[in-house]
């Protein structure tokens, strides 16, 4: 996964340090939190599809093997957006489990 974020929201913070890892404890949503656009909910869009020749060599694929696109966008209970996150993952070793409350 990879999260974006607006760059007026993570300014001078440990999001935008260079060093590769978690930002701080509790990651980017702990950042975004301390910055005061706590994250509330978020929509997540999946599609699968082939992998490119890079994917496919990073992730160590099969021939024949497709990906799961992951996209995903976080929002504050204002429905201000304050991360976009985009995951290439493996469709054979990766799975999602959603868990929620019907609405009424």
């Amino acid at each position: 996964m990879t999260s974006y974020y607006r760059p007026e929201h993570v300014e001078d913070t440990p999001i935008v340090d260079p060093k590769p890892g978690t930002a701080t404890p509790g990651g980017g949503f702990a950042v975004l939190t301390m910055q005061g656009l706590e994250p509330d909910h978020m929509t997540e869009t999946f599609h699968a599809r082939m992998p490119t020749p890079a994917e496919a060599e990073e992730l160590e694929l099969p021939a024949g093997e497709p990906v799961v696109v992951l996209h995903r966008t976080t929002f504050t209970a204002d429905d201000v957006p304050v991360e976009f996150a985009r995951g290439i993952h493996s469709a054979s070793r990766f799975s999602w489990t959603y868990s929620f409350n019907i609405p009424e």
